[in-house]
């Protein structure tokens, strides 16, 4: 278990005033992609906003799906982020209610990380450093997406695209708002369930067997803080995936004093300054491959160079073979 002490953790990352490029309302359904539900309320919602670092070549992304039960919220640019070091793509989904339902809003959160995969080149950005996150029930949902291929699938992406997955604080049982949807016509719902909408329930065998996952890191707040069973339920299916299933490559962090709201601005530094640390590894074996590549030419130019005059003056002259009688 790994414990990261809130005021410990490198909030100087915490907003700065940074320029950026921002675009708007950019509808992230393609053309001829499946479409689910209210159509009329797709059109409406499902767009997204993007940030994009002015000077900084194939830099990072960081998609980042809002929280609110299913039912409220909205996207916007977390203000923990730097803006000039990764570029930040802010989704809304369409919420539960009278004009939505599961899995309309899983499947549009798919929709909004392949629209990423496949676009965010064209921005400047490096397809391949694309790191999912949210927070609440949007930690529920980069949960799903990331652990069941077929949300991904239908919009011609996958999840080992990503570079990581950071589920903040999401609910790993069916989440509440599904089964509310349910209880609305079948008041024998209970109130905790385990089904195909459960990420705990996708993490077995006979489920995932012969599928990759990209790293994941399950993040809560502080043990004592946090929502009840919420720490519980991260616990447990990072130990399924990790030590059950062998995924070596999956990670549970707590942050102490962090509640349930609070940890997601720390939780958000914490995967910024995990991206920065890789930049910084990246940037320091390129120095040295550069360095190396110079030395080596240098020394190939060396010995193939012509030798100086005075050289030429200075070595002795060959002697005339005498001829054999």
């Amino acid at each position: 278990m790994n414990r990261i002490g809130r005021l410990g953790l490198c909030m100087v990352l915490a907003a700065v005033a940074a320029t950026a490029d921002v675009v708007k309302d950019i509808p992230y359904y393609e053309e001829g992609a499946p479409k689910r539900g209210n159509l009329e309320y797709l059109e409406e919602r499902c767009k997204l906003d993007l940030s994009t670092p002015s000077n900084f070549p194939g830099f990072s992304t960081i998609i980042w799906v809002h929280g609110g039960g299913l039912t409220k919220g909205g996207k916007s640019f977390p203000r923990v982020l730097d803006k000039e070091m990764v570029g930040i793509v802010a989704v809304n989904y369409r919420l539960s209610g009278e004009r939505a339902e599961c899995p309309d809003y899983l499947y549009d959160t798919a929709a909004a990380v392949a629209w990423t995969l496949k676009h965010i080149a064209e921005y400047g950005g490096d397809p391949n450093k694309v790191y999912l996150t949210g927070h609440s029930a949007g930690g529920w949902l980069v949960a799903m997406v990331t652990l069941d291929p077929k949300y991904l699938a239908t919009f011609g992406a996958k999840p080992t695209q990503l570079a990581a997955s950071w589920p903040l604080s999401g609910q790993m049982t069916t989440h509440f708002n599904v089964l509310a949807e349910r209880r609305a016509k079948d008041k024998s719902t209970p109130s905790v369930w385990l089904d195909e909408y459960a990420p705990i329930y996708l993490a077995r065998s006979e489920f995932l067997k012969g599928v990759e996952l990209p790293e994941l890191f399950f993040v809560v707040g502080d043990t004592t803080l946090e929502m009840p069973s919420r720490v519980e339920e991260n616990r447990l299916i990072e130990a399924r995936l990790r030590r059950v299933l062998r995924r070596t490559k999956t990670h549970y962090i707590d942050i102490e004093t962090g509640t349930h709201s609070s940890m997601s601005s720390p939780g958000l530094a914490l995967l910024q300054s995990t991206i920065w640390e890789k930049i910084k590894a990246e940037r320091k074996a390129e120095a040295e491959a550069k360095a190396k590549a110079e030395a080596e030419a240098k020394a190939k130019g060396a010995g193939n160079a012509e030798p100086k005059a005075e050289e030429r003056a200075a070595a002795p002259e060959a002697k005339p073979q005498e001829k054999q009688p």
